[in-house]
């Protein structure tokens, strides 16, 4: 049965990689994924599967089922891409069209990796291998906004068992990191306009809040956990020096290991934000634009998914994919790998070293960074508050390769990304066959994730009557 979904896979993975070439070149930004997610619901609905467009009030967010019955098993999906990095697949810095996107975190990579999952896990159905119902979960805007979360407050998730996903990188890896919860929001503030050399008694200038909250949080940096982010761009400061701004913003990013220590820099965040409307006699409107978690994994899927991915193995990169990856090496940052240090273990430095100097990871790396946090967040934490998951990667892109950057659209688009994206497809196909032939390994890992969240249960963090912030988007 394993090696069945295996070779549907690979029997497959010409349309595999069409799909996701397609959506390379799509490069649609969040909530704008309208061309990729139209290909991925339309080669699921022409393979059966039951097809819900639109849901929680987003266009390109989708959902669509195969199957029936229990257990239900949800792949996740993703598709969009990153403002600025358009790209050719070549590993030279060319862009492939001017100021466009580009699949900077190789999200093309990772929807259509799913798509694959869950066609070769329809196929065993059919052939009546396995019982139960697979769900892949269209999921927009994973860079921007927490549009699982939207997902999961409609309910989309509530008959959920098992949820499971990847992601592109570097290594082939379980995945035991957790991640930063974050809160993402707009500070708008509204003064009175004057001439600012004429009149400038008469003026109230929203640009002065905006500096002056800026500088209580830089002050509060220093009474902040270490762990703790705290970043933030003016979006709008006015038009003209000589006119006092009547209107003005700041975003910011609100970062910590927890929810709560989240909520609670956020609480003092708005008390700062308060004290600049007194000294600039100001008002101020909070525009909250997106909450997440912080990830928390289920050791039982983790250890259906390390498993699948010895069975599996991993990505076989040939001459050419070398040749390309030593060429594209030459524009990495000579320090891009210090990061990775601090995830090794002293024992298995030397070990590292030697992986860490090849320009592909060819080999499965043992798990590392359990108890460890990313410097970075994401929308598959608050599934994981909700559901039992485990998460992976596989090497798609280079060793040393920055996140976010051009040299991941390159590999993203050529043989490199989709090797790894085919053997993540295995990989998650795998993994859902073990839960649905094996009841008892998901009724644990649906009582491992209730012992785990019985003193802190998932509650949203978006507030009530948010709506998914398309008023942010730009045309």
């Amino acid at each position: 049965m394993f090696r069945q979904a295996i070779k549907w896979v690979k029997a497959n993975q010409d349309l595999l990689i069409d799909v996701s070439d397609q959506i390379w070149g799509f490069a649609e930004l969040g909530l704008k994924e309208f061309k990729s997610s139209k290909l991925l619901a339309k080669t699921l609905d022409e393979a059966g599967f039951a097809l819900k467009m639109g849901v929680a009030d987003m266009p390109t967010a989708f959902y669509a089922d195969y199957g029936e019955g229990k257990p239900v098993i949800g792949i996740l999906g993703e598709y969009d891409a990153l403002p600025g990095l358009s790209q050719k697949a070549q590993p030279f810095r060319e862009v492939l069209l001017e100021d466009a996107p580009g699949h900077g975190c190789g999200h093309n990579l990772l929807g259509v990796g799913s798509l694959g999952a869950v066609l070769a896990v329809k196929e065993a159905i059919d052939l009546g291998n396995v019982k139960g119902t697979i769900r892949y979960y269209g999921c927009p805007a994973e860079e921007t906004f927490n549009a699982k979360g939207y997902m999961i407050r409609e309910g989309l998730f509530d008959d959920v068992d098992i949820a499971m996903t990847w992601h592109p990188g570097n290594f082939n890896m379980l995945n035991l990191m957790t991640s930063l919860a974050i809160n993402s929001v707009v500070f708008k503030f509204h003064g009175r306009t004057a001439h600012a050399a004429g009149d400038p008694q008469n003026g109230r200038s929203a640009l002065d809040a905006v500096e002056l909250m800026n500088i209580g949080a830089n002050f509060m940096r220093e009474h902040m956990i270490s762990d703790a982010r705290l970043h933030y761009v003016i979006t709008h400061g006015g038009d003209v020096p000589n006119v006092v701004p009547a209107e003005a913003e700041v975003h910011y990013f609100v970062r910590a290991p927890e929810r709560h220590q989240v909520e609670e820099l956020y609480a003092r965040l708005i008390n700062i934000g308060k004290g600049a409307t007194l000294m600039s006699e100001t008002t101020m409107e909070i525009d909250f634009l997106s909450g997440m978690y912080n990830t928390m994994y289920t050791k039982v899927v983790d250890d259906v998914i390390s498993n699948s991915m010895k069975k599996v193995g991993t990505p076989r990169f040939n001459k050419d994919d070398t040749a390309f990856a030593n060429e594209l090496k030459k524009s990495i940052p000579k320090n891009s790998l210090e990061g990775y240090y601090r995830l090794i273990p002293p024992d298995m430095m030397e070990f590292a070293k030697a992986i860490l100097s090849q320009p592909l990871n060819k080999i499965i790396i043992p798990p590392m960074g359990k108890g460890k946090v990313m410097p970075g967040s994401t929308d598959v934490a608050d599934v994981s508050w909700k559901v039992p998951l485990g998460e992976f990667g596989t090497a798609c892109e280079i060793m040393g390769s920055p996140g976010h950057s051009w040299q991941n659209v390159a590999t993203s688009g050529m043989s490199i990304g989709h090797k790894g994206m085919l053997t993540a497809a295995k990989i998650l196909a795998v993994s859902t066959l073990e839960f649905m032939q094996n009841p008892n390994l998901v009724e644990n890992a649906l009582k491992e994730h209730n012992i785990a969240h019985k003193d802190k249960p998932y509650k949203t963090p978006l507030p009530d009557g948010l709506k998914p912030p398309f008023r942010r988007l730009s045309n």
